[in-house]
């Protein structure tokens, strides 16, 4: 059965992460992930101890932990703690953390210091590495990031989207670097009702998801009057604002609602289910749902059993 995962994202003093996994294990989700940006949220490892000694939870962890703040010796110093005393139960997910990176008025490392970091926390994980396998994932969305992470970790949680020809290629880009690597999906859903509440929804993640596309127009297939639109969308978001109410900077366009169907999936959960049937080939090993989409906790019994469908499971 596919795992599906609530990422928590709620900022200091708004949500506490155990009663939110809770929650999450409630409404039949399998854990959390918790996010890593220190002047937004409160300390992913931290909680992450918090969530496994205080529920029955299968798995939590950072996600996504920052590479660009963290350094790989004591990240894997962390994790190996973590895993001592909660073995087979922590999910490791990394990446370059844009949003913290930003924050901190740092620029985003380059592919290739980040790449050399992942492997440096391959080799700091040393003998608990291939054990780890499966859970050890580093968050890439383009088609460089997607190989070198497959590579240096073997495993991948791909952050491309909800466009299908999209996330199938990051799929096969994954599995072209390493046959065997893990591939999970991070995923920006929520059952809405109504075309006002799925526009609400996406508020707070809408500029990076244009960001995104900015980043790769390629590869996601733009056009030059798509490129333009999507980067007045990605001009307008506030990242120290990022996940939150408000971090939608700019008055409302016409790509809105463009840039959102490639990024997030809202309707009914059998609107959502039917979206997702396309990838159910892939052979997918987890989800991670985006805690940051407006709405995602109010009716999460309808979306992990809707997701779950999709992807095939039963």
């Amino acid at each position: 059965m596919t795992a599906v995962l609530l990422n928590s994202a709620a900022p200091w003093g708004a949500g506490d992460a155990v009663a939110t996994a809770g929650h999450a294990l409630a409404a039949g989700a399998d854990g959390v992930g918790l996010a890593d940006s220190p002047r937004l949220f409160p300390d992913c490892l931290v909680e992450t101890q918090r969530v496994l000694a205080a529920t029955g939870a299968p798995l939590a962890g950072p996600c996504v932990a920052s590479l660009g703040l963290r350094h790989p010796a004591t990240l894997a110093g962390a994790v190996r703690t973590l895993e001592q005393l909660h073995p087979g139960r922590v999910l490791t997910v990394v990446g370059r953390g844009e949003s913290s990176v930003r924050n901190e008025g740092l620029d985003l490392p380059p592919l290739r210091a980040y790449t050399a970091a992942l492997g440096s926390l391959r080799e700091a994980l040393g003998q608990d590495g291939p054990g780890l396998r499966g859970r050890l994932l580093g968050a890439a969305s383009g088609p460089r990031t997607i190989s070198a992470t497959a590579a240096a970790l073997g495993g991948v949680l791909v952050d491309a989207g909800a466009d299908t020809d999209v996330v199938t290629r990051a799929v096969a880009r994954a599995r072209e670097a390493d046959a065997g690597t893990t591939v999970w999906l991070f995923l920006r859903a929520t059952v809405t009702d109504s075309e006002e509440a799925a526009a609400a929804a996406a508020e707070p993640i809408l500029g990076s998801c244009a960001m995104r596309l900015v980043g790769a127009p390629e590869w996601n297939g733009l056009d030059a009057g798509q490129l333009a639109a999507a980067k007045q969308v990605a001009g307008s978001h506030d990242y120290s604002r990022h996940g939150t109410a408000g971090a939608r900077g700019g008055a409302v366009t016409p790509a809105d609602r463009w840039v959102r169907d490639r990024f997030l999936l809202t309707g009914d959960a059998a609107t959502i289910t039917a979206r997702l049937r396309p990838l159910a080939g892939l052979g997918i090993g987890g989800v991670v749902l985006a805690g940051a989409v407006a709405g995602v906790q109010d009716r999460l019994a309808e979306l992990v059993p809707a997701v779950r469908a999709g992807l095939g499971a039963t």
